[in-house]
């Protein structure tokens, strides 16, 4: 569950940022995840719950925006895939080249006033 190690990052990089403008309530984190970490995103929110507990990012909503792959094939042009790929979803060739699919960001951050 590699999930936790995730939680346990962007939660540090979450408390990291508040510190700078006060250490003032977390209220909200958006994180875009490419399709291809293999993230269950549900379990992801789960586990940020639990670790930001007894801190200033307890009971912070933890949205997350699915990036999806973009996969590029000779055969059938580009395409994107929701889901984890290494070929294409279009026409199942085993040459295409995923080009992206794989970021993890956060996007932006909520902190009470």
């Amino acid at each position: 569950m590699h999930e936790l190690g995730i939680a346990n990052d962007i939660l540090d990089i979450a408390l990291a940022e508040a510190k700078k403008h006060g250490n003032r309530r977390i209220t909200r984190v958006d994180l875009e995840v490419g399709v291809l970490r293999g993230i269950v995103p549900e379990n992801l929110v789960f586990l940020f719950g639990h670790v930001a507990k007894g801190t200033i990012a307890e009971g912070a909503h933890l949205a997350i925006e699915e990036q999806p792959a973009r996969v590029e094939c000779g055969t059938c042009g580009t395409t994107e895939a929701r889901v984890f790929t290494i070929g294409c979803p279009g026409c199942g060739s085993p040459t295409a080249r995923v080009e992206r699919g794989d970021a993890m960001r956060i996007l932006s951050m909520e902190i009470d006033d």
